[in-house]
C-alpha cells in the first residue's frame, strides 16, 4: 500500500507528515538523504520486514496454510488475492 500525498504538501522534502512541523519534517529529510544510497535501501527492507511480520502475527496460525497466505495477501496488499 502506498500513501498517497496530498499535493504540494511539503513538496520540498518529500513528506507528508500531518502532526509534524514542515521544519522538522525538512530536518528529518536531510538528515534521511545524508545516508548512503545503499542505507537507505536496507532501511525499507527493514521496514518492509518488520511489516510483514506484524501482518502475520495477526493472522491466526491454525488456519490451513492456503488460506493464511490469502489473508496475509488480503492485508497486507489491501485487495484479494487473485489466485
Amino acid at each position: 500500500m502506498v500513501s498517497r500525498l496530498e499535493p504540494d504538501r511539503y513538496a520540498d522534502t518529500g513528506f507528508a507528515v500531518k502532526d509534524t512541523a514542515p521544519e522538522i519534517n525538512a530536518m528529518m529529510f536531510a538528515a534521511m538523504m545524508r545516508k548512503q544510497p545503499v542505507e537507505r535501501m536496507l532501511m525499507g527492507f527493514d521496514m518492509t520486514a518488520t511489516a510483514r511480520a506484524l501482518v502475520w502475527s495477526g493472522i491466526p496460525a491454525d488456519l490451513p496454510d492456503l488460506e493464511r497466505r490469502r489473508a496475509f495477501f488480503q492485508r497486507f496488499y489491501g485487495e484479494v488475492c487473485p489466485l
